[in-house]
């Protein structure tokens, strides 16, 4: 009984997240749009404050909040260590500084703080890089999804009387 109510909760939650994507009232740049403001946020380091942020800049920018909510979810899946990497090397090249980020016995509270900033600083641009990708990555299926649906629609034929 147990196995059957879980399987039946997701697919409830993948129909809705497939209604809330496939809703043709919505533009797909308003789609796209929502996506970039969750992935930006959620490459952030705003730990446990991601996805509030992600309402509420959703709320702010009236679009769709659960699509947002979505985006704000990068911070959970396999490619997070590679945007930290890249956080760090961006970070490194922005403060112009040619450190090499240190061994598990080398860090301390002062390398901590060092390269927590490097991590902070470089992590804006490869935010917004990796929201536009994603961003338009959702504007390109969207737009597609919708003309795809466009043309399957029946054409109204006219009565003649």
């Amino acid at each position: 009984m147990r196995k059957y109510y879980r399987l039946t909760r997701r697919k409830a939650r993948r129909e809705n997240l497939k209604k809330l994507f496939l809703d043709p009232t919505e533009s797909p740049l308003n789609k796209a749009f929502a996506v970039f403001i969750g992935v930006f946020i959620g490459v952030l380091p705003i730990w446990g404050m991601q996805i509030l942020s992600a309402i509420a800049s959703a709320q702010y920018f009236k679009v769709n909040k659960p699509l947002a909510i979505v985006g704000s979810y990068i911070n959970l899946t396999p490619l997070y260590p590679v945007l930290i990497y890249f956080s760090l090397k961006i970070g490194v090249i922005i403060m112009g500084s040619v450190e090499i980020i240190p061994t598990l016995s080398e860090i301390s509270l002062v390398t901590a703080k060092t390269y927590f900033w490097l991590y902070a600083i470089g992590c804006m641009p490869v935010a917004a890089i990796t929201a536009f990708i994603f961003g338009t990555i959702t504007y390109l299926s969207a737009l597609y999804l919708k003309l795809a649906n466009k043309k399957l629609q029946p054409v109204p034929v006219k009565q003649s009387n």
